[in-house]
């Protein structure tokens, strides 16, 4: 009887320890790179942290987008006399996956640096710090 337990115990541990291995996560995690593409309505602007609203006859304050060819359309809406207007600038940008940044550079070397603060499928949060200011932009998709 023993005899069978031991038997019966030698076999559980081998059959157990056949297991899958999950050390291995072979799950792909989605980069800001890929994640970013698309266009991101404006829907809260904080300048020092003070919020800036959108003005009437403007819907919202714009929208950023972003291609796949890393290239970024900041499209500002602002109001001139009475009428929405769109004041698009263009960049070509890169991501620092690692420290969440993501660099713009227009063709006048002109240089923005947005800080993620945080990203999701439809949500992304960026922070642009320059001097002693900083703007906050939340978005939505």
């Amino acid at each position: 009887m023993l005899k069978n337990i031991w038997i019966g115990a030698i076999a559980l541990l081998a059959v157990s320890s056949c297991g899958e291995d999950r050390d291995d996560d072979t799950t792909e995690q989605t980069t800001i790179s890929k994640k970013i593409v698309g266009t991101w309505t404006i829907v809260k602007k904080e300048s020092n942290g003070t919020n800036v609203p959108a003005s009437l006859p403007c819907l919202n304050l714009g929208n950023f987008l972003f291609d796949s060819n890393n290239k970024l359309f900041e499209n500002h809406n602002s109001v001139v006399t009475n009428n929405c207007i769109t004041d698009t600038d263009n960049y070509t940008f890169t991501v620092d996956e690692n420290n969440k940044k993501i660099t713009a550079k227009n063709t006048q070397n002109d240089v923005l640096i947005y800080v993620v603060s945080s990203l999701s499928e439809n949500e992304l949060v960026l922070v642009n710090s320059e001097g002693s200011d900083t703007t906050k932009y939340t978005f939505s998709k």
